[in-house]
């Protein structure tokens, strides 16, 4: 049976037992005035917006920029978290929810088992909801620790290893990866195997990628998301080698393109920091070479 079958069979159960669904609830909490159209407003906007920020950061070059970028972000996550968490908390207990905790418990449930052959497992789905909440807790907190040395970080550390580089020409077919079809792996070796895709495309599609995050998963997952005509630009300007510079780039940022810093390029930065914070004209003219 399939996931979505199984969540569709606990929403069924709690929808016979009289439990509101979560349109049902926002429709009584916008009778009472507990939440609005405007409240709803918010988190439409707030995702539109995020995903506006993740697509220009994906556009930009100098890790200032980006650094601040993802800052802005930081800080819009966090709005829209609270203002989410504040809906969750006033819909309460719905199906919707009701099904995604059964579904939690199920997967609890599959992944204890009594003996090393993993053809008996440790509770039954009767078992299970019998035991007491202290008993629950301790299983949750084994499964939660389990589950953490398999934690995507780690996986996607493990892709970048060299020992495992022979392994990322073999990650289009899982039958030669595994020895099995897609669609009998299980939810790691899923991930494993796609986070291998990830990887060996931005390696095969990316060239002068700094030896500097060739092993930093997400540096290199960021690298990879920027844009490549955007990089391409800027590198096309230095590569000319007519004394064109990138202005507020730094020397990791010629390393990222893939160029040597030129010679002669200054930090605007810098140089208005001894002028006391601010450069005029005559003295941007000075540090280019124009008298």
């Amino acid at each position: 049976m399939e996931l979505e079958e199984i969540e569709e069979k606990y929403y069924q159960n709690a929808q016979r037992r009289g439990v509101p669904t979560e349109a049902e609830m926002l429709a009584y909490l916008k009778e009472e005035g507990q939440w609005t159209d405007a409240d709803e407003k918010v988190i439409t906007e707030k995702t539109l917006y995020l995903e506006n920020l993740k697509t220009t950061l994906n556009k930009l070059i100098l890790k200032a920029d980006v650094e601040r970028q993802k800052s802005i972000i930081a800080k819009e996550t966090k709005l829209l978290n609270e203002k989410t968490a504040q809906k969750i908390q006033l819909v309460g207990n719905t199906c919707e929810r009701y099904a995604k905790d059964r579904l939690n418990d199920f997967y609890i449930i599959k992944s204890f088992y009594k003996n090393q052959e993993l053809t008996e497992q440790l509770f039954t789905q009767d078992e299970y909801d019998e035991l007491e909440s202290h008993d629950i807790k301790k299983v949750v907190l084994k499964y939660n620790e389990l589950f953490e040395s398999f934690s995507e970080e780690g996986i996607q550390y493990t892709i970048l290893e060299d020992f495992y580089h022979p392994y990322l020409g073999f990650a289009e077919d899982s039958m030669q990866f595994y020895g099995k079809p897609f669609c009998e792996l299980t939810y790691n070796q899923i991930r494993l195997i796609v986070y291998t895709r990830v990887f060996k495309n931005i390696f095969d599609n990316n060239e002068n990628i700094p030896e500097s995050i060739r092993k930093d998963p997400a540096k290199l997952i960021e690298f990879g998301s920027s844009s490549k005509e955007e990089r391409d630009k800027a590198k096309d300007k230095l590569d000319k080698g007519d004394g064109g510079t990138i202005v507020g780039a730094k020397k990791e940022d010629y390393e990222r393109l893939g160029v040597k810093k030129p010679s002669g390029s200054v930090s605007l930065h810098e140089e208005a920091k001894k002028k006391g914070g601010t450069l005029n004209m005559e003295d941007l003219m000075k540090l280019h070479g124009v008298t």
